[in-house]
């Protein structure tokens, strides 16, 4: 939530302390101050990249449909590299461990989420698909053909959330062209504060591309493997690295860094400052900065909670990843990392399909590419097959689920060893 006076966190006000604070989950704020502390000109292109921000927002007010629209805007599919920094053998974490953190993001950044909020909740109304996709990129900067990971010994025990990570010379691994891909290292961060991890914003893309990127803690990273162990079972579900793409693509912390800070969108309950643990619902309602009588959207990814805690990005937070996509990550859009013509994809692959109004009342209608045969099949929250379609192929198509009973469900359509899935919500 905005404040009346805008201000760009606590370094607008005062120089802050660098050093690490205890308990301080991600150290993006940090990080991002002590550049500015070593360079000011840091913060001049912060500035400036808010006010290209605020400028691109004013111009495109309607850039993100809101639920209920059957015209929403294209998904953005972001190419992804995954660095993996190893010097004990635990540290050199499984593709599988890899490919469940990009499926997590998949999820949380397109609000198919399992654990997100029930359409009764108060902050239901706020919550949104981005339309942000991720992959593991499938062409490197190159044009060769990968898997979308390195893996790199170091002689580094650990690293101390300062960069070094993001170099070869330093016991790291460089970076892949970050104008084309999402640079992600996952490797052993010193745990003496409790880092998770930490972004680079994209107002440093074009001074400093070398710095572009997302660190995240081995353990804290997907939600098989290693995530959970050495004491971080509250960071076990991959949200570490759904927080820190949110600080890539420009978002800020919801508290703004200060007491009652900034968080540059409207539609987040201004925050006393972090969270932390699972707050019961309503959290501070009526707090000292103003919060409604819902109180703080302590739940947001944006926040400090347990992993078990956080499910949702809001509408303006996906207006300000999507401004952050059309100006400084611009590249993003037509990188070929993903072995697309273009990563706007303007037109469902075969198998793909689209379904609307959603929510409804148990009748939707299906889209897809009209060579398709799609098989839905509809799962209850716990798992369980409630519903199976067979051979749909001529569209649009009305699928009846009126006889279930309001909640939320997940269409499944498997083809050709691919499958797409689409939360769904009835509401009578």
């Amino acid at each position: 939530m905005k404040k009346i006076t805008t201000s760009l966190a606590c370094i607008m006000l005062t120089i802050c302390t660098f050093a690490q604070a205890p308990g301080e989950k991600c150290a993006t704020m940090t990080q991002f101050n002590q550049r500015v502390l070593n360079n000011p000109e840091v913060q001049t292109r912060m500035d400036q990249t808010e006010a290209l921000t605020k400028q691109w927002l004013e111009n495109h007010p309607n850039a993100l449909k809101k639920k209920g629209n059957n015209k929403s805007a294209a998904s953005v599919y972001i190419p992804v590299v995954v660095h993996v920094l190893w010097n004990d053998p635990i540290e050199n974490v499984s593709d599988a461990q890899i490919q469940s953190q990009i499926d997590i993001l998949n999820e949380d950044f397109r609000l198919l989420n399992a654990d997100s909020l029930d359409p009764s909740h108060p902050f239901w109304i706020y919550t949104v698909d981005s339309k942000i996709e991720f992959c593991l990129a499938s062409v490197d900067p190159n044009g060769n053909p990968t898997d979308g990971i390195t893996r790199t010994y170091t002689d580094v025990v650990s690293f101390t959330a300062n960069d070094e990570e993001k170099f070869t010379a330093s016991g790291g691994h460089d970076n892949w062209d970050p104008t084309q891909y999402l640079n992600i290292w996952v490797c052993n961060l010193d745990a003496s504060g409790g880092t998770l991890g930490y972004a680079a914003f994209p107002s440093d893309l074009s001074a400093n591309p070398e710095f572009d990127g997302v660190v995240i803690r081995y353990e804290a990273f997907g939600d098989i493997g290693t995530a959970g162990t050495g004491g971080f079972t509250a960071n076990d579900l991959g949200r570490t690295a759904t927080h820190e793409v949110g600080h890539w693509l420009n978002l800020r912390h919801i508290w703004g860094d200060e007491e009652c800070g900034d968080d540059f969108v409207n539609d987040t309950e201004i925050a006393e400052g972090e969270n932390y643990n699972c707050p019961s619902f309503p959290h501070r309602p009526g707090n000292l900065c103003g919060s409604g009588p819902d109180g703080e959207m302590y739940m947001n990814y944006m926040d400090y909670v347990d992993d078990y805690c956080m499910n949702m990005f809001t509408y303006d937070q996906a207006l300000r990843m999507f401004a952050a996509l059309n100006t400084e990550r611009v590249g993003l859009l037509t990188s070929a990392g993903c072995d697309l013509a273009s990563i706007v994809n303007s037109t469902m692959n075969e198998g793909n399909f689209e379904i609307s109004p959603n929510p409804s009342n148990g009748v939707f209608t299906i889209n897809s590419a009209q060579n398709s045969t799609i098989t839905p099949v509809v799962y209850n929250l716990i798992g369980a097959e409630v519903k199976r379609f067979n051979g749909i192929n001529q569209f649009p198509y009305t699928l009846d689920l009126s006889d279930l009973p309001n909640g939320i469900y997940y269409i499944k359509n498997n083809r050709s060893g691919k499958s797409t899935t689409k939360k769904i919500i009835i509401s009578k």
